[in-house]
């Protein structure tokens, strides 16, 4: 997959691209780069006016969130009759009943949950996974231009968490996205985590209606994206 991360970034940012986010897995992050010094390369030699390097954005989860989820399920004791179709309508192949191996290839699977609804019997179960951010925060963020934090409303205790931990490494970013989905109390816990991050509110006239919201502080912008929230 790594050689198709590389291909993937080049062709966005030669196609333009702002900013490309990627896991914040270091070996994911080396071939996002590589393909970044490709486009550069390309681009010089086309002598390509107005080219911009796209920033490299890596994703982490403060809580559960179905991005950072892997689907399971023990094929042992899939019926043999089963016409398996979670194999069918897995978008990466990573459903593979071989000779050689059964089961999910958790490096391909990326938690899209299409598969969930499809067994007949219900086999199929989803594990969050989060990226365990603690331990990589410095060789990750020290490489990166940006970072997309997903939460949850209520999840206060995890985004503080893991705002601690990564506060050493964000005043270099040149964005922090906070995604969160629409909930029941969704723009009081925006605004408990603007206290969190010591953000200020956003300028008189402007509120939290719009899916992405650019606020300036010191040293970065952060984007409140509300996931489709009218």
């Amino acid at each position: 997959a790594l050689p198709e991360i590389r291909t993937l970034t080049l062709t966005y940012a030669l196609a333009g691209a702002d900013c490309i986010d990627v896991a914040a897995d270091p070996a994911v992050i080396a071939a996002a780069k590589s393909g970044l010094d490709a486009a550069e390369r390309i681009a010089k030699a086309d002598q390509r006016s107005g080219y911009r390097r796209p920033w490299l954005m890596v994703s982490v989860s403060a809580g559960e969130d179905p991005h950072f989820r892997k689907a399971e399920f023990d094929p042992a004791i899939c019926p043999k009759d089963c016409p398996r179709p979670c194999e069918k309508i897995c978008p990466v192949e990573a459903i593979e009943f071989a000779a050689d191996f059964a089961g999910v290839r958790r490096d391909r699977c990326y938690g899209c949950g299409r598969c969930l609804p499809v067994c007949p019997w219900g086999l199929i179960a989803a594990h969050s996974y989060p990226t365990p951010i603690d331990a990589v925060a410095q060789q990750v963020l020290s490489q990166v231009d940006a970072l997309e934090i997903h939460t949850h409303v209520g999840e206060h205790a995890a985004f503080k968490d893991l705002w601690q931990t990564l506060q050493p490494w964000v005043g270099n970013l040149q964005i922090i996205s906070i995604s969160c989905p629409d909930g029941e109390g969704l723009i009081n816990y925006l605004k408990d985590l603007q206290q969190i991050m010591k953000v200020p509110e956003s300028a008189p006239g402007k509120d939290l209606k719009a899916s992405a919201i650019a606020l300036k502080t010191k040293s970065h912008h952060v984007i409140w994206q509300t996931d489709g929230r009218p």
